[in-house]
């Protein structure tokens, strides 16, 4: 369970909370990034230990210690906290900023995410999810990920910023290399290339304004009249850029994978297709056992946290997989109840930098598998999923997921 290194750890980590882990490494023959964080529990390492990988971070395993990082900033910042770390990195608005100065561009955004502007939104994304899925309906396969689950977030976001769809396949390979790239020269380029896309827009916005988010963003004013300065406007939309895309992509690729291997439970939704308060309960149980972000930390100073020793600048990693699970919190934590009334998970977060986004990203999800289950019929993995698909890291996922089902018995069925 615990192991020694050369070069020694950092003095202020005994050696007992040392832990092989690399986050990004899923071994061969693992198809379920999330398996590497279960692994550890299963194992039994500390529930708070210190990995050497990707620059040197703690590792925090128990829901209330999670729930303790997320709430205290006073010793857990968001500010700076990539890893491995990229120095400088952008102070992302607001969830790069800790209280009270998060609340600037928070009190901005929260109104266009509260529940009412996404159901305002509905039709809008009912209409997109069903132009993808007609598109590739009547083949009776797909590749869920690279066909829809990539393409509906991302497509979103360049609806509500104003952007012409042309653009999808450029945002998406930003996308792709931000998350998935460990390579610090190419995440750095990459990262001035996505605010040079997003100067090139809120520029375009500042000139010919619109009814778009990018053109609240840039048209809002600060307690003196004045425009926010254009670092924090940039700093804005990469924030929504980055928090926005594969999240959603890939806790719907975990979805539809589960729904592809369990009728039973393909047929409960399908059952309560126009019970939208029971359909979006087994979602959010859905979002609870499958969490794909493990978000990220920084000591502000020198401290003791629970007896260990910790320094200004550590990096901590938060998996909200492994917090979902914790026995402590939840009955039978393994178990999928698709009726499961009390669910705190941590998917979103939770305290003062909790997912702006998160009724959004619930409505996407949402509203895809209603359209998708109206136009497809019982469907499962086909035989033929890619060897060495999946990824670890800030985002856990696949980069293929083949599906499959039989259009003949949609045909009958209509």
């Amino acid at each position: 369970m615990t192991l020694l290194f050369q070069p020694s750890p950092p003095d202020h980590v005994p050696p007992e909370r040392m832990v092989d882990f690399d986050m990004f490494h899923i071994p061969e023959g693992v198809n379920d990034p999330a398996e590497i964080w279960h692994d550890l529990v299963r194992r039994g390492v500390p529930n708070i230990f210190y990995t050497p990988h990707n620059g040197g971070h703690w590792v925090f395993l128990g829901y209330e210690d999670i729930v303790e990082a997320y709430r205290n900033h006073a010793i857990f910042s968001t500010y700076q906290t990539p890893v491995p770390p990229i120095e400088p990195f952008p102070v992302v608005q607001p969830q790069g900023v800790d209280p009270p100065a998060h609340n600037v561009f928070r009190r901005l955004l929260a109104p266009m995410f509260t529940p009412t502007a996404v159901r305002g939104m509905t039709a809008e994304l009912e209409r997109r999810a069903a132009v993808l899925i007609d598109g590739f309906a009547a083949r009776g396969e797909c590749d869920f990920i690279t066909d829809f689950a990539e393409r509906y977030p991302t497509a979103t976001f360049l609806h509500l910023f104003g952007l012409p769809e042309a653009r999808l396949d450029a945002f998406l390979a930003l996308a792709n290399m931000f998350f998935r790239s460990t390579d610090p020269a190419a995440r750095a380029q990459n990262i001035t290339a996505i605010y040079a896309e997003l100067d090139t827009l809120f520029r375009e916005k500042e000139r010919n304004p619109g009814s778009d988010i990018a053109t609240q963003i840039v048209a809002a004013r600060d307690e003196n009249g004045q425009q926010h300065s254009w670092e924090d406007i940039l700093n804005c939309g990469f924030l929504l850029f980055v928090a926005g895309l594969d999240t959603v992509t890939n806790t719907m690729a975990y979805v539809w994978r589960y729904l592809a291997t369990t009728p039973a439970a393909q047929k409960h939704f399908r059952d309560r297709l126009d019970d939208p308060d029971a359909f979006l309960r087994a979602i959010e149980e859905l979002m609870r056992i499958n969490a794909v972000s493990n978000l990220f930390r920084r000591v502000t100073h020198d401290c003791e946290y629970k007896g260990v020793q910790l320094r200004r600048n550590d990096r901590v990693v938060l998996p909200n997989t492994v917090a979902n699970r914790d026995p402590r919190v939840f009955r039978e934590p393994q178990v999928i109840d698709l009726d499961r009334e009390v669910n705190v998970h941590l998917t979103f977060g939770v305290g003062p930098h909790r997912c702006i986004g998160s009724v959004l990203a619930k409505r996407e999800i949402m509203v895809s598998l209603q359209q998708w289950l109206r136009r497809i019929p019982a469907f499962t993995l086909a035989d033929d999923q890619s060897a060495g698909s999946v990824f670890g890291g800030s985002v856990m996922g696949f980069t293929a997921l083949r599906l499959q089902w039989d259009v003949a018995a949609k045909q009958a069925a209509a």
